[in-house]
């Protein structure tokens, strides 16, 4: 006796259900680490959704001074516009987050397939 199983539909279907929750992961992970950008106008936050290449697993906040405030999580970074404000916010946000991820991507997959 001889079995013959194609896998390329079920290959397809996985690809499918993995790209469409990076595109849902990369979402929340912008949602929730916005929640800790340091804020004045709203450049920064916003910079995320402009620059970031949802569903490649890029995230970018991209402005003069991201970089000197991401990597200076002791600077003094006002509360008045986000009183959660502070420098490496998406590793806050991972910290917060991270269960509630994996949760969301578990059931985006689990309904694609």
């Amino acid at each position: 006796m001889r079995v013959s199983v194609d896998m390329q539909g079920a290959h397809r279907k996985l690809q499918s259900a993995l790209s469409g929750g990076q595109e849902v992961l990369d979402s929340e992970v912008i949602k929730a680490s916005n929640q800790y950008v340091p804020m004045d106008q709203g450049y920064l936050r916003d910079s995320a959704l402009q620059n970031s290449q949802i569903g490649s697993g890029v995230i970018v906040w991209s402005t003069p001074y991201a970089a000197r405030l991401y990597y200076n999580p002791h600077y003094n970074f006002s509360g008045d516009s986000n009183p959660n404000a502070q420098g490496l916010w998406f590793e806050a946000a991972r910290a917060a987050n991270f269960n509630h991820w994996l949760s969301i991507l578990k059931s985006h997959v689990g309904r694609q397939m």
